[in-house]
């Protein structure tokens, strides 16, 4: 029990840290509705326990040991965080309001988060660093299976956090020059992390 314990406690300071999961949620909820950021959530939710599975099973530990695909992921991830991060500066640039855009359903904001997810590498790096730290030899299945289960709860009630505090931000946000305001830094916030992964990836 005491692993378990000492793996949600170290996980649970590590998604203090905001993350590209992060700013997808915020944004996908400001621009879509709380339903679309709560799918994000539950889309970048799942990815985690994609990444969890990975290495368990050393999947992530055998991508971190490849350079050229670890390069290649790096890459694709930047590439989705730029494109992300283009369409909010372009949302500025044209004064786009935040709030109340037509059409987007959860399963967009499902998929959004879980691309976002998975193509975020430092993720299954971070699963790769830390599962082995707590998963004594001979643990069997149960003990990984119940971090996995465990960390990806904690992601979704982190993120869908955000949400909420997206949703209840709305109405002071539909205003045109926060909005552009907005806009432009979760667009500049996403360009910076997509040149740091691309720089990472060399």
């Amino acid at each position: 029990m005491e692993p378990f314990v000492s793996f949600l406690a170290v996980a649970a300071v590590a998604m203090l840290i905001p993350g590209p999961d992060t700013f997808v949620v915020l944004r996908t909820t400001l621009a879509d509705g709380r339903r679309a950021g709560t799918s994000a959530a539950l889309g970048a939710a799942a990815g985690n326990v994609c990444w969890g599975v990975a290495s368990v099973l050393g999947l992530a530990a055998a991508l971190a040991a490849s350079p050229a695909a670890h390069t290649v992921l790096e890459l694709a991830g930047a590439g989705y965080l730029a494109m992300l991060g283009a369409v909010a500066l372009r949302a500025a640039v044209r004064g786009d309001a935040l709030v109340g855009r037509a059409g987007a359903g959860g399963g967009a904001g499902w998929r959004r988060g879980l691309v976002s997810d998975l193509a975020n590498v430092k993720v299954g790096l971070f699963w790769t660093a830390l599962l082995p730290q707590f998963v004594p030899p001979g643990s069997g299945p149960l003990l990984p299976a119940a971090m996995v289960a465990a960390m990806a709860a904690l992601v979704f009630a982190w993120l869908s956090g955000y949400a909420l505090l997206g949703a209840r931000l709305a109405g002071a946000l539909a205003r045109p020059g926060t909005a552009r305001a907005l806009n432009g830094t979760v667009g500049a916030v996403l360009l910076a992390v997509a040149v740091a992964m691309a720089g990472g990836a060399h």
